[in-house]
């Protein structure tokens, strides 16, 4: 039944598996503003040395969750009992990509970290399973939809994700500034599953699908499957939080 919801664009001109149509829901003209005004905000936390250099222990962990999310995405979520209205109206494999990318954040908490991520895990699922068919545009995807996004929530909270601990600075002496909010690291949870699930309703579907698969959905289906997603989104953020705190706690000896 899905078919009546989308326009077969098969037969348009193609390079590389991408088609130059400009049919999509969300106007090229607004995914060209996001991606400048997102450039903007890097530049700004790189000015002002909110970027910081990975230690070898945080590739490490790029290198070990980049390689999870290809073993959750090609290997376990495929067997995940395919339920024709859940997977119709949410995009599953999501549930293992919030735990995932969330640990990313958690674990190095430096802004840039779950973009590396992200382009590592892109690379490898190229050489492994995909092809390099449809690029670049597979990788903007990715790096536009969740990995940007989420760095930069991470220039707010930084090294705190996933804590209660809020840090600020004064504008007089740039003092950082910590104090306690209860349940804060149960906000960083939600934003991180708001982020992944839109995903795959808001920027595939009502973008990138038109150029890598040649599929245009309409907008009232791209509206009505976000809706679905972001309640998932705030589930799938509350019920990974306890998980993740578990993991950096194990591993950081912090909360």
């Amino acid at each position: 039944m899905l078919e009546i919801f989308i326009r077969d664009l098969s037969d348009e001109l193609m390079w590389n598996g991408v088609h130059f149509d400009t049919n999509t829901v969300v106007p090229a003209w607004a995914m060209a503003l996001y991606a400048l005004v997102a450039l903007v905000l890097f530049a700004y936390g790189w000015k002002k040395h909110l970027l910081s250099k990975l230690s070898t222990v945080d590739f490490v962990y790029v290198g070990l969750l980049s390689s999870l999310l290809v073993i959750w995405n090609f290997f376990l979520a495929p067997l995940i009992p395919s339920v024709t209205a859940l997977t119709s109206w949410f995009y599953y494999p999501d549930i293992g990509e919030v735990v995932i990318l969330l640990l990313v954040a958690a674990l190095i908490g430096k802004p840039g970290s779950v973009t590396i991520t992200v382009v590592v895990y892109d690379l490898l699922s190229d050489m492994f399973h995909y092809g390099f068919g449809g690029e670049p545009f597979w990788l903007l995807q990715e790096v536009l939809a969740k990995a940007v996004l989420l760095d930069l929530y991470l220039l707010l909270r930084g090294r705190f994700f996933a804590t209660n601990v809020l840090g600020t600075s004064t504008e007089k002496d740039g003092e950082l500034r910590l104090r306690t909010v209860p349940g804060l690291f149960l906000v960083d949870s939600v934003v991180g599953g708001l982020v992944v699930a839109l995903d795959y309703p808001v920027f595939y579907r009502g973008f990138f699908a038109t150029f890598v698969e040649g599929i245009s959905y309409t907008s009232s289906y791209v509206l009505v499957t976000s809706l679905v997603s972001i309640a998932g989104g705030v589930a799938m953020g509350l019920l990974a939080a306890p998980l993740v705190i578990y993991v950096r706690k194990a591993l950081t000896g912090t909360f």
